[in-house]
C-alpha cells in the first residue's frame, strides 16, 4: 500500500496540522506502509528532496511564499496548486491513495486532479472547526468558494477530527455517509504525573495568534493571583500577539507571575514539571496541546469549542452559563472570550486536589484508550484499505 501524504506546508515549518501529519506518517512507516509528503516549498535554502525520521519529503515550487509579501502571497500560493497537480500527474504511479491534511486548496487540486483525471481514492482531513475552520479559510484564497463548493460536490471522503467539524461540513451539504471521524493521535508518556500536591506552576501550550485566546487566560490569571498566592503561569510558545501579550500582563501587574517562555525543543519537560494545564482557545480542531498535557495526566481546563468537548466532557455536554465552567468527565470546560469563568474554573481547581488528580487520572487513561497514535494509526489503515477495495 502507498500513500500520498498533501499537506501546503510541513516541517521546518511546525504547527498542529504538520505535526499530526509527520507523527501519522512515521507510524504508518513503522507499520509496514509507504508514505511519501509532498508539500510546499516557502522558504529559500529548504531542500527540495528530504528524509525526515524515514518519511521521504518532496517540496514543490512556491516563489518561496513570495517572502511573506502579503500582496503576492496569493501568487505564491496560485503557483503550488500549479506545481501540485503537476506533480500528481507525473509521479501518479508512485502513490495508490491520496491523503490530504486540511480541507484547503491542495485538497481542491488533489480531488481534481487525482480523483477526477488519475482516478485515484482521495482522502481529506479537516484540520480546524470554529472561527478558524477549514470552510472559513478557504474562502479567503483565490476562488476559494469556487473550490469549496468543487469539494463539497467531489469530494470523495471527509475525515473529521471532531464531531463539530464533520456537522459543520455537513451543514454545507456534504453527505453524513462520506464523513469519518477520526480525531489525532498522541504518543502515550510511560510514565504520568503521580503527585498532585500543592499548585505552582500553570502552564499553556499555544501559538500567541487571536484564536487561541491567551489574552483571556492572562486576564483571568490576574484575577487568581488576587486569590492564591505562589502561583507561576507558564506560556510555551510564540506568535505575532508576543509583545502585545507581554504588555498585556505589565498593565495588569502580572508580568513577575507570567513566564513566556517561547518555543522550546522539548514541551513533554515543561508539562511534566506543572501542576495545572489550560487551554483557552476560541477555536480549535482537535488541540495536540490538549492530548498532549492529558496524556500526561495533567488536570485540564479548556473552553468547550472544537474537539476540546470530545476530550473533556466525551458525550456528555451541556450549556455553560457565563461566568461559570462545568466539570466534565475528564476535566473542566469553561465558554471562549469568558475571564470570570475561566478564573473560576482555575480557583476551583488550585484548591481541590482531589479534583485534580481523579482528573489527570481519568484523562490520561481516556487518551491511551482512545487517542493513542497506533490506534489512531489503525484506523486509518483500515480506512485506506476500505477505500482501496471500493476503487477496486
Amino acid at each position: 500500500m502507498k500513500i500520498l501524504m498533501v499537506i501546503s506546508q510541513f516541517h521546518p515549518i511546525i504547527g498542529g496540522a504538520e505535526k499530526q501529519a509527520q507523527l501519522l506518517a512515521e507510524t504508518l512507516i513503522e507499520k509496514g506502509i509507504r508514505v511519501q509528503v509532498v508539500t510546499g516549498s516557502w522558504k529559500i535554502r529548504t531542500p527540495r528532496k528530504e528524509i525526515i525520521n524515514g518519511v521521504q519529503i518532496f517540496r514543490n515550487f512556491s516563489f518561496w511564499g513570495m517572502f511573506g509579501i502579503k500582496g503576492l502571497r496569493p501568487l505564491a500560493a496560485l503557483t503550488y496548486m500549479v506545481t501540485l497537480g503537476i506533480y500528481l500527474l507525473l509521479h501518479r504511479r508512485e502513490f495508490d491513495l491520496i491523503h490530504v491534511h486540511q480541507a484547503l486548496h491542495p485538497a481542491f487540486v488533489s480531488t481534481l486532479v487525482g480523483k477526477q483525471v488519475l482516478r485515484k481514492p482521495v482522502i481529506v482531513k479537516t484540520a480546524s472547526s470554529g472561527v478558524t475552520s477549514d470552510i472559513k479559510q478557504l474562502k479567503q484564497y483565490p476562488l476559494g468558494n469556487f473550490q469549496l463548493r468543487y469539494l463539497l460536490k467531489h469530494m470523495p471522503y471527509l475525515v473529521t477530527v471532531s464531531k463539530v467539524g464533520g456537522e459543520e461540513f455537513n451543514d454545507m451539504g456534504f453527505p453524513e455517509s462520506q464523513i469519518e471521524h477520526i480525531p489525532n493521535g498522541v504518543v502515550l508518556p510511560q510514565e504520568g504525573k503521580t503527585t498532585y500536591g500543592e499548585v505552582k506552576r500553570v502552564i499553556t501550550t499555544a501559538r500567541l495568534s487571536r484564536e487561541k485566546g491567551i489574552d483571556i487566560l492572562i486576564r483571568g490569571w490576574a484575577n487568581v493571583v488576587e486569590q492564591e498566592k505562589n502561583l507561576k503561569l507558564i506560556i510555551v510558545g510564540n506568535g505575532p500577539l508576543d509583545g502585545e501579550l507581554k504588555k498585556l500582563c505589565k498593565a495588569l501587574g502580572v508580568a513577575e507571575l507570567v513566564e513566556f517562555a517561547g518555543m522550546v525543543q522539548n514541551a513533554k519537560e515543561r508539562l511534566r514539571d506543572a501542576d495545572l494545564f489550560v487551554l483557552p482557545s476560541r477555536a480549535e480542531g482537535l488541540s495536540n496541546a490538549l492530548l498532549e498535557a492529558m496524556s500526561h495526566g495533567l488536570p485540564c481546563i479548556a473552553t468547550n469549542v472544537g474537539g476540546n468537548v470530545d476530550l473533556i466532557a466525551g458525550d456528555n455536554h451541556n450549556k455553560i452559563m457565563p461566568g461559570e465552567f462545568m466539570i466534565a468527565k475528564n476535566g473542566l470546560l469553561v465558554n471562549p472570550d469568558d475571564v470570570e469563568g475561566i478564573s473560576k474554573a482555575m480557583v476551583y481547581l488550585i484548591r481541590n486536589r482531589v479534583e485534580r488528580q481523579e482528573m489527570g487520572n481519568k484523562g490520561r487513561v481516556y487518551i491511551g484508550k482512545n487517542y493513542s497514535v497506533d490506534l489512531i494509526a489503525d484506523k486509518y489503515v483500515a480506512l485506506y484499505q476500505r477505500t482501496l477495495n471500493r476503487k477496486s
